[in-house]
């Protein structure tokens, strides 16, 4: 699914989208909330299908049922809306409905061409590989990577009961904003068959055109 950049540069353009959002760095930092799960102790795909609201298919990674998927985040989306941490919970589920879209439009397609007799791992391994690499070259091109760091840094976090953790959420926020973009070295995507720099900035663009018409109030 989509890394963590795509994930923050989709929900800091919204915000010119959100012009119901209050709390902009606590939007941002929900944005990546649901994969504070991979700081957990014990981390286990399970964790992932529950912060993702993902019950749609055998395993995580093998979506079955795209439209339940979004359905699921539709209803929490409509439940918890409205509490007090409103604004990280909206983007908590922009954050799962660019992955479900990341699933329509890369992943599975991806997944299908290549799997054949390969364990799905093995797979998300060599998609991994360019979706780290894309994910770096994305900080280091984007012109919103300071601002969006900027508000990163003065967001509140916040436990979801049954989905993820604050002290997760917390380990994963330092470290995006102190260890993951802060190496300078070889970004280069030119050699990418997969994650490249066009299928990257395609589909943020046509993320941020679908999700605003997604999450009304």
């Amino acid at each position: 699914m989509s890394y963590q950049m795509t994930h923050l540069e989709v929900a800091y353009r919204l915000l010119d989208k959100y012009k119901w959002i209050e709390a902009r760095p606590d939007f941002l930092l929900g944005s990546i909330a649901p994969d504070a799960v991979h700081f957990h102790e014990e981390y286990h795909r399970n964790l992932k299908e529950q912060s993702h609201l993902w019950d749609c298919g055998p395993r995580w990674g093998i979506t079955l049922d795209s439209d339940k998927w979004k359905r699921n985040v539709l209803d929490f989306w409509n439940m918890h809306k409205t509490d007090s941490n409103g604004d990280y919970i909206s983007g908590y589920c922009v954050h799962i409905l660019t992955d479900w879209l990341n699933d329509i439009k890369i992943w599975s397609p991806f997944r299908n061409e290549n799997m054949q007799d390969e364990d799905v791992d093995a797979i998300y391994h060599i998609y991994g590989q360019e979706a780290y690499r894309g994910d770096q070259w994305l900080f280091h091109e984007s012109n919103n990577s300071e601002k969006i760091m900027s508000l990163l840094a003065e967001s509140r976090e916040y436990s979801i009961e049954n989905c993820v953790l604050k002290k997760d959420v917390e380990t994963q926020k330092k470290h995006i904003l102190s260890e993951q973009y802060k190496n300078n070295g070889d970004y280069d995507i030119g050699s990418h068959r997969y994650c490249t720099e066009t299928v990257i900035t395609s589909f943020i663009d046509e993320c941020v055109e679908i999700l605003t018409d997604i999450l009304v109030v």
